[in-house]
């Protein structure tokens, strides 16, 4: 009996026909843009408040015991907040950023308790505590997380986070990040959706010292500004181990398409969504009435690809129970002359997305997603790289659109981005 020929292998959209085509345009795919676009978006800088550190240990028996021998099982954190601008530029010789810190803003205070790496997102119950290891990576929830700019505007947050431990010259460091979302705000900030992500350093004074990034949606622009700000005062640099490169990513134009890539497994996919990331000046200003933000888009720097991998069948995301997402993802920086300079190789292990609507655009499916992780390797002149990846955006689907808010956290002892 004659055997028919094997068929060709067939690629992976072919194959899996009962996915959804993200790249059909439920509505024009310029309208999707300037609807995920209408965030204010706030990037600050948290110094640790100085004398904090008696109250910030959890160590029920040694208030000075920071590493928790006796017991402790998480950290006060309270730190102030000042403005902040970290504007990257390609330059012959590879990617430099001019990070300046100004005056104070407001306050970040953040309860983290740590907990078990099995802990289920819960904002109204206490995780059973787990003593501190400087020496592990470990996670931790934040039960109580504010973000307070001016008179009365604030942000009440929950999330969770991990601490990453390095050793840097021979010294210990422990990095740490997070990501939460807004359950209630007040004034300015009253009713709004939005995320919170912060990546830096844990101090020895148990404060933390780095980057926090707050997006809050406005789409009727009250908190958002057309005309440039008042321009940065800058303090003295809090920080000159560490470097921030902050990012704007969206797809390069409405043509760019987004695949699906090998499942992942059960239900999972995984979606191939390449973007072009531009130099950005993230601005605000506190303000009696209250706050306001202004974003100035630059250079391209770069392709970045991610490989997203979620659970396509499960229901939107809420704030009492987000839907989990990880990815994979490749920074490519070209220098001034448009030639490729080095890579940056991290993803998300900590992702949370919520369900997006839009009052404007009924029918319109989207998401709101933040998440962080480490920084796994570079090439060229990021080779040796460490540090984490904060990401802070929204998408749409149907069209598959993008605004995302990434920052490179890069320890940066030797001053080499500066």
């Amino acid at each position: 009996m004659n055997t028919p020929p094997a068929s060709p292998p067939s690629p992976v959209n072919a194959a899996a026909p009962s996915l959804p085509d993200v790249n059909a345009e439920t509505y024009p795919y310029d309208l999707v843009q300037t609807l995920l676009d209408q965030t204010a978006n706030f990037s600050m800088f948290a110094v640790p408040v100085a004398g904090y550190a008696v109250k910030a240990t959890l160590t029920p028996n040694n208030p000075n015991d920071w590493f928790g021998l006796n017991g402790g099982y998480g950290f006060d954190l309270l730190s102030n907040l000042h403005r902040f601008e970290a504007i990257a530029q390609g330059c012959s010789g590879g990617i430099r950023v001019s990070q300046e810190v100004g005056q104070r803003t407001g306050t970040f205070h953040c309860l983290c308790l740590f907990s078990h790496d099995d802990y289920k997102w819960s904002p109204r119950q206490v995780p059973p505590p787990r003593i501190f290891d400087a020496w592990r990576s470990q996670e931790f929830v934040m039960q109580e997380c504010e973000v307070t700019l001016g008179d009365k505007q604030s942000c009440q947050c929950y999330g969770i986070g991990r601490t990453f431990p390095i050793m840097v010259n021979g010294r210990k460091v422990l990095l740490a990040a997070g990501v939460a979302n807004v359950m209630k705000g007040t004034a300015k900030f009253q009713g709004r959706e939005g995320t919170l992500t912060f990546a830096g350093t844990i101090t020895q004074q148990l404060g933390f010292l780095g980057n926090i990034n707050l997006r809050v949606r406005d789409a009727e622009e009250t908190i958002v500004s057309k005309n440039d700000l008042a321009p940065i005062e800058t303090i003295q640099d809090p920080d000159r181990e560490n470097t921030f490169v902050e990012l704007r990513l969206l797809k390069k134009n409405k043509h760019v398409k987004t695949s699906f890539g090998p499942p992942p497994g059960g239900s999972r996919v995984s979606l191939i969504t390449p973007s072009e990331m531009r130099s950005v000046r993230y601005s605000y200003i506190g303000e009696p009435r209250g706050p306001r933000t202004y974003m100035d888009a630059g250079q391209v720097l770069g392709p970045m690809s991610a490989t997203v991998f979620f659970d396509l069948g499960a229901p939107p995301g809420t704030a009492e129970s987000p839907v989990p997402f990880t990815t994979d993802e490749v920074y490519t920086f070209n220098s001034s002359r448009g030639e490729s300079v080095g890579t940056v190789s991290c993803g998300v292990v900590d992702g949370i997305s919520f369900g997006l609507k839009f009052p404007q655009a009924p029918g319109q499916p989207g998401v709101r997603f933040a998440g962080f992780g480490p920084i796994t390797g570079g090439t060229g002149v990021f080779t040796g790289a460490r540090g984490i990846l904060t990401v802070n955006s929204l998408i749409g689907i149907s069209p598959h659109t993008l605004s995302l808010m990434h920052c490179l956290h890069l320890v940066d002892t030797e001053r080499r981005y500066r």
